[in-house]
């Protein structure tokens, strides 16, 4: 028998690394009839198995982990990004609007109260108390009556500083604290008595051999690191300096949703003041993941740091302000009605539904820089608009253990499955027929299901002045023919004393009615406009004097297309669904389910302060 003279390598798991070295010594005289299965050879051969098991699986890894694609470690993914010139956002501490007012009276000399940075004050979560801290330093001056009063905003995070001696061997500085909020670091460097303030880079196009900055840079462990200029990019400080590091270590989302704030100590040196929040603190965001900077990364670095197309814009929101979770950004001319020189962005918070308005200014801020023309950034809140699924399931019971309950809860589960995992953001699309299919396969038991689709959206108008009120769907409304009079629907509300729906006429006119003894009685015939073709409905005048639901009404359409796609700044959640579970063998209807617990039944973004509600 000839003798092998080479290890076939056909695949790297261990049952076939076993065999292709059994295989090679079988091949060799000297192992003629050896029993490779049962006896110590076969030991060895698990042995040199498992060991180039081993060696192949680290290789693999350590191939893998200098690609950002492929790597797993987070310094590593961190180290990739950096070459893409991709930082890592931080734990971010939320931040809440408080006006401060002032008891002492001012007078001819004493106009101005200052407030200083890292005033701290406390405020409890969940039974936890958090320190929150000015990020700067506020001017508050006498009004006409000469008192003090004056908005501040304030930050979750415990102040902390370092000092570190620059010299040859010692040229960064990695702070020892996670959860660090980097958006908070401040630098000051002290050469012979003179302290010198030193700014955080961000454009590189703007930087020479003097200019004072310093750079962020991800070290292990999710820290980071301080490190200066070598005197061509960025001046390097002298040898022997003292560089204070001044930052905040915050308690990422935990602080949000603080309200009620209370001062440790005094307030721009004053004992006696009154505290008011004006927003709950918001903000707040945990450090970001691997796989959000695997994804951000590579497309920030197609930004080239400059916000002209709608993805830059995208992008730098997302980059900048960790705390958002979703964004979806149009140019003015894509709007409704059209308005040039504007770039619209609708933002959504990883936690809640909205941000505030002071945090909408902090963003606005921040993008300013990177605009290469002169184009305003305007947020907008999203909108919900709701897809009301009513569904008839036919099954057989004799292919299933589950009784008829349990089937409809099951097929319940998937509704909820499918809407947080395909929709509750702005690019989720509702599909019809993937919808079924999801449907389907709740249970095996399942022999087919079919449906029909409504859209709904919520508006909470007011009961105390009378409004005119838009409500756009951005779609058709299905409306076969004149006269036709189901494609619009609403929950109740009270005018005129009687308890009233909304319909429409069939020729475009939005009625209200009552019922009596099962008969529709109008209140009135004609008080708005339904658009069939764009889907808008306008009510005009209106003033109820009492609202059921909240104090919401809820309005559905019957539309055309039953695939629904959000446009601009809606966001597409499942309300109100309804099942009807029928035995196929028999015909009867077995089990129903009126309420679906979707995020869609409690999720609403409306504000009684609305006076036209207007979907961009």
């Amino acid at each position: 028998m000839a003798a092998n003279s080479a290890i076939t390598v056909t695949g790297l798991d261990f049952d076939t690394i076993r065999l292709n070295l059994r295989n090679f010594l079988a091949g060799k005289p000297d192992f003629a009839d050896f029993d490779f299965e049962d006896s110590a050879i076969g030991t060895l051969l698990d042995l040199l198995a498992y060991n180039t098991y081993y060696n192949a699986f680290y290789a693999n890894m350590a191939a893998n982990e200098g690609f950002l694609d492929t790597a797993q470690i987070y310094e590593n993914v961190a180290s990739r990004a950096k070459m893409l010139g991709y930082l890592p956002t931080s734990a971010r501490g939320p931040t809440a609007n408080v006006l401060v007012s002032f008891t002492v009276p001012a007078n001819s000399t004493f106009r101005t109260i200052s407030v200083t940075k890292d005033t701290q004050f406390t405020a409890s979560v969940n039974g936890i108390s958090y320190t929150f801290v000015t990020p700067q330093t506020y001017a508050i001056y006498a009004n006409s009556s000469n008192r003090f009063s004056g908005y501040i905003n304030i930050t979750e995070g415990t102040p902390l500083t370092h000092r570190f001696l620059f010299s040859a061997a010692n040229t960064s500085f990695v702070l020892p604290n996670a959860n660090t909020d980097i958006s908070s670091i401040t630098v000051a460097v002290t050469t012979a008595g003179n302290t010198e303030t030193y700014n955080v880079a961000n454009d590189l196009n703007t930087v020479n051999a003097i200019s004072k900055i310093f750079f962020i840079e991800p070290d292990r462990n999710k820290l980071y690191k301080i490190s200066f200029g070598d005197g061509i990019m960025g001046r390097k400080p002298s040898y022997n300096s003292t560089v204070a590091v001044s930052y905040r270590v915050c308690n990422g989302t935990r602080a949000n949703g603080a309200n009620n704030f209370t001062a440790v100590g005094t307030v721009g040196g004053q004992s006696s003041f009154t505290l008011r929040s004006m927003n709950r603190a918001n903000g707040g965001a945990e450090p970001e993941s691997i796989e959000s900077i695997r994804f951000n990364a590579p497309r920030l670095y197609e930004t080239q740091n400059r916000a002209v197309t709608r993805e830059d814009y995208r992008r730098l929101i997302l980059r900048d302000n960790p705390d958002l979770g979703a964004v979806n950004v149009w140019g003015g001319e894509e709007n409704d009605p059209p308005i040039y020189g504007k770039v619209y962005a609708a933002v959504k918070p990883k936690v809640g539904t909205l941000i505030s308005t002071n945090r909408k200014e902090q963003i606005k801020a921040g993008i300013r820089q990177y605009n290469v023309q002169s184009i305003d950034l305007e947020l907008v809140d999203p909108t919900y608009l709701y897809v009301v699924p009513t569904l008839t399931v036919r099954y057989d019971p004799t292919q299933t253990t589950l009784a008829a309950s349990e089937v409809v809860a099951s097929i319940a589960n998937k509704i909820i499955s499918y809407e947080s995992t395909n929709l509750n953001r702005f690019d989720g699309r509702f599909r019809f027929s993937r919808f079924l299919d999801f449907i389907d396969s709740a249970d095996a038991s399942i022999a087919s299901s079919t449906g029909k689709i409504q859209v709904q959206k919520k508006f909470k108008p007011s009961t105390t002045a009378q409004n005119t009120y838009t409500i756009t769907f951005n779609r058709a409304l299905f409306h076969p023919s004149a006269g036709y009079v189901s494609a619009v629907s609403s929950t109740s509300f009270t005018l005129e004393g009687q308890t009233c729906f909304f319909d429409d006429d069939g020729y475009g006119n939005l009625r209200v009615y009552y019922v009596s003894q099962g008969s529709k009685n109008f209140v009135r015939t004609s008080i708005g406009t339904v658009d069939y073709v764009n889907g808008i409905i306008k009510i005009n005048s209106f003033l109820p004097t009492a609202i059921g639901n909240g104090g919401e009404i809820d309005l559905r359409v019957e539309i055309e297309e039953y695939n629904v796609s959000p446009v601009r700044n809606q966001i597409l959640l499942i309300a109100g669904s309804k099942i009807t579970l029928i035995n196929d063998n028999t015909g009867a209807i077995d089990a129903r389910l009126e309420t679906v617990s979707t995020l869609g039944n409690t999720t609403s973004l409306n504000s009684s302060s609305i006076a036209q509600l207007t979907a961009y």
